[in-house]
């Protein structure tokens, strides 16, 4: 892969968009895209915007939902683009891919990520200050004695504060919603439940019933009177979530990511002419002999690992062909029958698709979603879906990345059968061994565009 980076001198600071922006956007914005003269209403068409990008200008944002404030961040940078070209502040990538999977040799991609300064304080300003806002409000509905609402169940009508509300009905209905210290836009949070009960929507699995009594008697039996915490839209109203990631890093990510924040930190100087950084100067890798020893202690001995997780439940195969005739035994599936067609870099997908479908509680085979691991491992005996999917579900560029860390399996794949070339298969070109610097970068979260 070869990375091209360049820190032009832009019109306006980051600090000057967002102090000029508006205290927070309204629930529709217009954006315009990044390069061409279209237009999204945002939050609905954002999916569509990022799409928009990415199969008509080659353009990825980088950790794209992790973005504070992201019809700002948009606005910023069209600002940018409309006299600077992506060369001048992304990265370059090149693939033999077309955006819809087709195979084309050395196409060019452009990914946008907080390696580049610029970026990285955009990403850090917007975030302060979606958590002033956030604190802002939260004081306000802790004090405010001016709230008065219907309760979603009954006909009573709570007045006073917000806190009061929500006592009544944990108290009453016996529903959890959540303290009332750690919760934010209470109002809007009370009225996206209100809508999903008036569609007769179960708060916490989402089914849709045929009438409010079998919704009322569903949601008891099953103690579905609370919200999905695995639900990410609901993370804007907890506190929390504006001052931490989605899921706390890992001690090597934390590791990455200080190292990211330190080369970024670092005054950049380009080369008058070309506009291109010294990488050499500003962005070399330590020496390998500098480097502590721990980096390599999750290294295993040579051989295979020492267990292997099976693809379908908890059980751990001391190797390879244990594993294979566990999986044959148990859940009726051939491993080497089932991909005897594939070659190795399909088999890594097939491998972290399943890995991620099981984590979710999907079915592997109909993606049906279930509330509990024991309802999915019993309904893919009943329906015989130990399978590996169809190629469509699994035959994507996100499943080349692990899907769980240290995955034993994909160090022993090579070890069934012969790989062929493929055409359809992602190349990625390296001219040049600094292009580690930022091994995020390297990560295309297509899942977010829904190819």
């Amino acid at each position: 892969m070869e990375h091209e980076v360049a820190v032009p001198g832009g019109d306006s600071s980051p600090e000057e968009v967002i102090c000029s922006s508006q205290l927070k956007p309204s629930n529709n914005t217009a954006i315009k895209c990044l390069k061409c003269d279209k237009v999204y209403i945002f939050p609905s068409d954002k999916d569509d915007c990022l799409a928009h990008l990415y199969l008509e200008h080659r353009l990825v944002i980088a950790d794209v939902e992790d973005v504070a404030l992201l019809e700002d961040y948009l606005q910023y940078w069209e600002k940018e683009f409309q006299t600077h070209e992506f060369e001048q502040y992304c990265t370059t990538m090149f693939l033999d891919q077309l955006p819809d999977g087709k195979y084309a040799k050395n196409e060019k991609y452009y990914l946008l990520c907080d390696i580049l300064p610029q970026d990285y304080e955009l990403r850090r300003r917007l975030k302060e200050r979606r958590l002033s806002e956030a604190l802002e409000r939260h004081q306000f509905e802790l004090t405010d004695r001016n709230f008065s609402k219907e309760c979603l169940f009954c006909r009573t009508t709570i007045k006073g504060l917000r806190a009061d509300y929500l006592d009544h009905l944990f108290d009453k209905h016996f529903l959890l919603v959540g303290k009332p210290e750690k919760l934010v836009y209470v109002d809007d949070l009370l009225d996206h439940l209100e809508q999903n009960l008036n569609r007769l929507m179960c708060l916490y699995c989402e089914k849709i019933f045929r009438d409010r009594p079998t919704l009322k008697e569903h949601m008891r039996k099953k103690g579905h009177k609370r919200i999905n915490p695995n639900r990410r839209e609901y993370d804007k109203y907890f506190l929390i979530n504006y001052n931490r990631g989605p899921t706390a890093p890992t001690p090597r990510k934390q590791h990455h990511q200080k190292r990211r924040r330190e080369t970024a930190s670092v005054s950049t100087v380009a080369d008058l002419e070309t506009g291109s950084v010294d990488f050499d100067k500003h962005f070399a890798r330590p020496d390998s002999d500098g480097e502590q020893d721990s980096d390599w202690s999750d290294w295993a001995a040579d051989g295979e690992p020492s267990s292997i997780k099976c693809l379908y439940c908890h059980h751990l195969g001391d190797n390879f062909a244990v594993l294979k005739e566990h999986m044959q035994d148990v859940h009726r599936l051939d491993f080497e029958k089932a991909t005897s067609s594939l070659n190795f870099y399909q088999r890594v997908k097939v491998v972290n698709y399943l890995r991620r479908q099981m984590c979710l509680l999907r079915c592997v085979t109909c993606d049906l979603q279930f509330d509990e691991e024991q309802l999915l491992v019993e309904h893919m005996t009943q329906e015989s879906h130990h399978g590996i999917g169809e190629k469509e579900s699994w035959d994507k560029p996100e499943f080349f990345f692990p899907y769980i860390e240290n995955d034993g399996l994909l160090c022993v794949l090579d070890d069934s059968g012969g790989d062929g070339p493929e055409v359809d298969t992602v190349r990625i070109i390296s001219e040049d061994s600094l292009a580690q610097i930022n091994k995020d970068a390297e990560r295309l979260s297509l899942e977010t565009f829904k190819l």
